[in-house]
């Protein structure tokens, strides 16, 4: 055998070894990775996959939370913007103060209309093709158009035409709020008026417990009881409640001046106004007096009958002036209620006048009815399940939820129907339906042939404006202790710290197993650099003594 095959390929066999060694630690310092493979990273491969698997779950985590951040900050916007404009909506609807133009709409309507169009948009916000406020359908446009939930859309109903359903069921065939005035006998022939509610006199009764006035009291101021007896009779609504149905109102011969009675009355929207007459000498009668007749001669004494067909005729006028003032405002108010109340899943309501609807019939309906999809708008078309106050699940908030740690999910679904907005949205609406006579005062009033008349009908519009706007104001200041849009906005802001302080434990947590991911996986370049230096050092040796043996003989050893 020869030397060199001895002594040679030993040596080359370690310089094959060095330059895998070489190459393996020139790849380490390229890549910074102590190994390309688990199966090459020896004992650290287990402590390897745990670390890059918490970090890839975190990375998910974080990953959620920037995108639930992004929607929340669009969110919140859009919740700030909310807050503002009910404000802002008050300032334009005074209720002190009646301009109107020509085409019949005051100021007080056009602010609304604006502040509507904009609320509308506000609750149909997006991000990334994904409506915010519409629950967990995501992929549907919460808020119907304003035009379509204010006058309809082919065969469906919107607010303005479910409003007058209203005001005529609620109105009555006698146009008194559902009241009706009778003179009838009592010590005396037609010394008695009888204030009654339609339908106590029907077979079997039909009170309406949802149309009308409701009669909650009624008084008198006199010196001597009687001067005026008030007899009060119960029966039952359509509800089953035990309700005044009527109050008879008897005037005594000895009757004087400065006697009263006062009526008070409960609107539709659960207001309350007050009718109150006060007897005087004087004919005619100054506005809340009623004239006592008296009987002619020397010693003129009280005409009774001929004082109750007096009272009568005032009451009726006073309830005709309540009927298109504050009762027209609170019934505008109800229906509108009804309309938007939709929350967990309610239909829009109208009155019940058959199917298909038979207007003639709305004057004596006596209940409301789920409006359907083919003859009635649907304001609010979002996801819309049934609410438990008792159960945190059916929330809003989780309508809409990311998991943003292993143990914590934030909630952040809101639905455009929330009582907060649904109030918002129905306190601008039914200020923009509303309809006001431009001509009344004018001369150009159809209404009226001389000035006194010409004013009535004035003051009638200033007043219904009046009451409604000034429902409206209440509406938006929610002061009423029911839902707020800061409620809400508040909740959501909870929703977006949780998700903040989560992410930054995850980023704390991400960057230590990073470390300690590092430490398993990666190199020290200082120290891998110096072994690279001493392994090339030693590989040259090694090649310098290989050339020796390479060149080796019996020959040159010999010598």
């Amino acid at each position: 055998m020869p030397i060199n095959s001895v002594l040679v390929n030993p040596n080359m066999s370690l310089l094959s070894t060095m330059r895998t060694q070489l190459e393996d630690m020139q790849r380490q310092l390229a890549t910074g990775q102590r190994a390309d493979t688990y199966g090459t990273l020896g004992a650290g491969r287990t402590q390897s996959i745990s670390f890059r698997s918490k970090i890839s779950e975190i990375s998910g985590y974080l990953q959620n939370t920037d995108v639930l951040n992004m929607r929340i900050s669009l969110l919140d916007k859009s919740m700030g913007r909310l807050e503002d404009i009910p404000t802002e909506a008050s300032s334009s609807i005074d209720p002190n103060t009646y301009n109107i133009d020509s085409a019949g709409t005051t100021t007080g309507q056009k602010g609304a209309k604006i502040a509507l169009n904009e609320v509308i948009g506000l609750l149909n916000s997006e991000a990334d093709g994904r409506y915010l406020m519409s629950g967990k359908t995501t992929d549907t446009k919460p808020v119907v158009g304003m035009n379509e939930m204010l006058y309809g859309s082919g065969t469906k109903y919107g607010l303005q035409q479910v409003v007058k359903e209203r005001y005529t069921a609620d109105l009555g065939t006698k146009g008194l709020g559902r009241l009706e005035l009778a003179n009838t006998t009592g010590a005396a022939t037609n010394d008695t008026v009888t204030i009654t509610r339609q339908g106590t006199a029907t077979t079997p009764p039909s009170v309406s417990a949802e149309f009308g006035y409701k009669l909650s009291g009624a008084s008198t101021s006199t010196t001597d009881p009687t001067h005026i007896t008030l007899t009060p009779t119960s029966g039952t609504d359509t509800a089953g409640n035990s309700v005044k149905t009527s109050y008879a109102v008897q005037f005594g011969a000895n009757l004087q001046a400065g006697d009263s009675v006062s009526l008070e009355l409960q609107n539709p929207d659960g207001t309350k106004s007050t009718v109150k007459l006060t007897a005087t000498l004087t004919s005619p009668p100054g506005d809340g007096q009623f004239t006592i007749a008296q009987t002619a001669g020397p010693t003129p004494t009280v005409d009774v009958a001929g004082t109750a067909a007096n009272f009568q005729s005032r009451l009726n006028d006073s309830l005709t002036t309540e009927s298109k003032t504050t009762f027209q405002a609170a019934s505008m108010m109800r229906a509108a209620d009804t309309f938007f109340d939709t929350t967990g899943g309610k239909k829009p309501q109208r009155v019940n006048v058959g199917d298909p609807p038979d207007d003639s019939l709305l004057a004596t309906a006596t209940g409301l009815r789920d409006g359907k999809d083919t003859d009635t708008v649907e304001w609010y078309v979002g996801y819309n399940a049934k609410i438990d106050p008792n159960d945190t699940t059916t929330s809003p908030r989780n309508d809409v939820a990311s998991r943003v740690d292993s143990n914590i999910t934030v909630g952040y679904g809101v639905r455009a129907n929330e009582t907060a907005y649904a109030n918002m949205v129905r306190s601008l609406a039914v200020m923009t339906v509303a309809e006001f006579d431009p001509k009344a005062g004018t001369l150009g009033d159809p209404k009226a042939t001389t000035d006194a008349q010409r004013q009535y009908n004035l003051g009638v519009e200033k007043a219904r404006y009046s009451a409604l706007a000034s429902r409206v104001d209440g509406v938006l200041a929610f002061a009423d202790g029911s839902q707020k849009p800061t409620d809400i906005h508040t909740e959501i802001a909870v929703s977006g710290n949780v998700a903040k302080s989560a992410a930054d434990r995850q980023t704390s947590s991400k960057t230590t197993l990073q470390v300690m991911l590092d430490g398993v996986e990666g190199i020290n370049k200082e120290e891998l650099t110096a072994q690279i230096l001493t392994l090339q050092t030693r590989m040259n040796a090694s090649y310098t003594t290989s050339m020796m043996l390479n060149n080796l003989s019996l020959l040159n050893y010999m010598k």
